[in-house]
């Protein structure tokens, strides 16, 4: 994994009098990425447009200087830098060896290669994580693309005429800023995004000039600055194949066994995430059954009995012999961490401080690349929504009449917290931010509270018209319940919060998360297999891994991996977060208002509200702070 920038300046009489200033500005901000070299280079083109082509490296795999970046073809009409794991690069370089002389042992040549022989097609034969560019001198053509599933990010920045022609693109939307000719100014959509959920979505992003490529997405830019976005992958695009039970099983075990197997490709030391629950124990199970030495595992302890998984992580440890390391952590190790942990968020996130800290641990054992079970809850069914979206739909209170609404609602408010009476108020009245309730359920702030927060009401009104046309969009393939909430979970929530966060956090000691449930082909295959197939939570999964899962974690109940912010915020962590909520940010105004913010901790102190919400404006507070003052 490494960090990767570059921009084009189309206008040859525009540019700077330091014209590689502003590439090294942007690696500067990448130097966590890719601590272990860094590569430049200035293309130039015959009608005076100019390339300036940057790299971070992070050795993996090939640990030479063969796999040094950007890295050239051998009459230097084709470069490539690449954050990228190929997991299939020895077999693309197979069918490719009797077509070309390869001269190192990286994957990054393989796509280069690639590329070459295949032009954009080449997409469809890669199996792994990647943010790439190729210049292609030929074409005289910028094509960017980016993983199927979003694993690895890539952001961009388009400038017209009036703004020097230039287009902009990095692993973080930091070194954008960092270029030093990015508008700054806050994007509305992407807050609305933030405010609602405590994440952005895709193609949005915090800056208004500044997007993200979408996953399964490439862009074509060609000297003349014409470009044009288009998806090169979704995973409905298969048919559904009848099958029987047993097959389902077979099918699922051997994708994730495969998946696991392909992920173990590594230079360096290689470990895993380990919290006891279902999805972890089969990635380490797996791992350990193939492994000839004991794996690093690694996960986190809290004195809060309630929020503590370690002790089902360690039975899992014991059983497949691995090389345990428990992080114990408690309010005022995390009060000391969190400057750093808030200094590495590349935009702001409700998650992330917990893979911050863990890979922090993996970081200081030695292991450079951990593999996660991240993804088994969204395809497999593991999460609340899956269960509760359908009883909502079939619940009583549809029946209720209108006339006695406002008296069951009220009831709620004295049943309930504050927020769970809210979304029960929105849910009557159909308000939940998209067409569908399930964006009720991962609600940060529902409709009328966001509507409180923004401070221009008709901004915020057209903001959620277009978020039920994108929830429309979203779920029109689906078909059954099942599969548009496990798509939902995985395309709006996956997506667009737990990949990015993990990606910014753990790359910021660095370390390289790899993500099996996340293999485009698993993907592919769950979807084609209709909801009514997958029963009640996990019980494919664990079925199909029922040998190598012990009892007691088959018959587990789900915990949550988050952190006792509730109890914390009102602790340890309360000096540091109500300043901040009750100071004026200068950037918000007119966007977010102050009184409101105010109002959100006055509740959360009140308890009638929970931590994520005062939280999620902390962090976007902080980030402002930090980068945007």
């Amino acid at each position: 994994m490494c960090g990767i920038a570059g921009y084009i300046n189309f206008d040859p009489t525009g540019h700077p009098e330091n014209p590689g200033k502003a590439l090294r500005n942007m690696l500067d901000a990448l130097r966590h990425r890719g601590p272990d070299d860094r590569g430049e280079e200035l293309i130039q083109t015959e009608n005076g447009v100019t390339l300036h082509l940057g790299h971070q490296r992070f050795s993996i795999i090939d640990l030479t200087e063969g796999g040094h970046q950007p890295m050239s073809n051998d009459d230097k009409s084709v470069w490539v830098s690449t954050n990228s794991e190929i997991y299939n690069y020895k077999e693309l370089r197979n069918e490719l060896s009797d077509k070309f002389q390869f001269h190192s042992e990286s994957d990054t040549e393989v796509l280069l290669r690639a590329y070459e022989h295949w032009g954009i097609q080449c997409l469809d034969k890669l199996v792994g994580m990647f943010s790439f560019a190729i210049w292609d001198d030929k074409k005289e053509a910028l094509f960017i693309a980016r993983d199927r599933l979003g694993v690895k990010p890539l952001y961009y920045n388009i400038q017209g005429k009036q703004q020097g022609r230039k287009f902009a693109f990095a692993s973080e939307l930091r070194s954008l800023l960092a270029s030093g000719f990015i508008d700054k100014s806050i994007n509305p959509t992407g807050l609305y995004h933030y405010l609602s959920f405590g994440h952005f979505i895709a193609p949005e992003t915090i800056m208004q000039s500044v997007r993200e490529l979408k996953p399964g997405h490439y862009l074509w830019i060609d000297k003349n600055g014409n470009w044009l976005e288009k998806e090169y992958w979704h995973p409905f695009d298969g048919k559904q194949t009848p099958v029987t039970s047993e097959e389902i099983l077979e099918q699922i075990k051997t994708s994730i066994e495969d998946s696991i197997r392909c992920r173990r490709v590594s230079d360096v030391p290689l470990g895993a995430f380990l919290s006891g629950g279902i999805d972890s124990s089969v990635v380490v199970g797996n791992l350990a059954k193939t492994s000839d030495d004991p794996i690093t595992t690694l996960t986190i302890g809290f004195a809060e009995k309630q929020f503590d998984e370690s002790e089902y992580a360690q039975e899992i440890a014991d059983r497949f012999q691995t090389n345990h390391h428990l992080l114990h952590l408690n309010e005022e190790q995390l009060l000391q961490s969190l400057p750093s942990a808030l200094s590495a968020m590349d935009q702001p996130s409700i998650d992330g401080i917990n893979t911050y800290l863990i890979s922090r641990s993996a970081h200081e054992t030695g292991l450079k690349v951990v593999l996660s079970g991240l993804g088994g809850d969204e395809l497999f069914g593991g999460y609340p929504s899956f269960q509760l979206i359908p009883k909502l739909r079939k619940t009583w209170l549809k029946t209720i009449p209108k006339a006695f609404m406002k008296w069951g609602i009220a009831l709620s408010k004295s049943l309930f917290s504050l927020n769970q009476a809210i979304k029960l108020e929105h849910w009557v009245q159909g308000k939940w931010s998209g067409a569908h309730e399930y964006f009720l359920i991962r609600a940060l702030f529902c409709q009328d509270q966001v509507l409180n927060l923004f401070a221009e009401r008709e901004q915020a009104q057209t903001e959620i018209k277009k978020d039920y046309q994108r929830t429309e969009r979203l779920i029109e393939k689906c078909g059954d319940l099942f599969n548009q909430i496990s798509y939902l979970e995985t395309f709006h929530y996956m997506q667009n919060m737990l990949l990015r966060d993990v990606d910014m956090m753990s790359m910021a000691h660095p370390v390289e998360v790899r993500v099996p449930f996340m293999d485009h082909r698993l993907v592919e295959m769950m979807f084609r297999i209709p909801g009514k197939e997958k029963g009640v939570a996990k019980s494919l999964l664990v079925s199909s891994m029922k040998s190598l899962l012990p009892e007691s974690v088959q018959r587990r109940k789900k915990m949550g991996f988050t952190f006792p912010f509730e109890l914390w915020m009102r602790g340890a962590l309360r000096p540091e977060i109500e300043p901040v909520l009750l100071s004026k940010t200068e950037q918000l105004d007119g966007l977010v208002s102050q009184k409101a913010v105010e109002e959100v901790w006055n509740d959360f102190l009140a308890r009638k509200i929970s931590w994520s919400r005062p939280w999620a404006l902390y962090v976007l507070k902080s980030w402002i702070n930090k980068n945007l003052s």
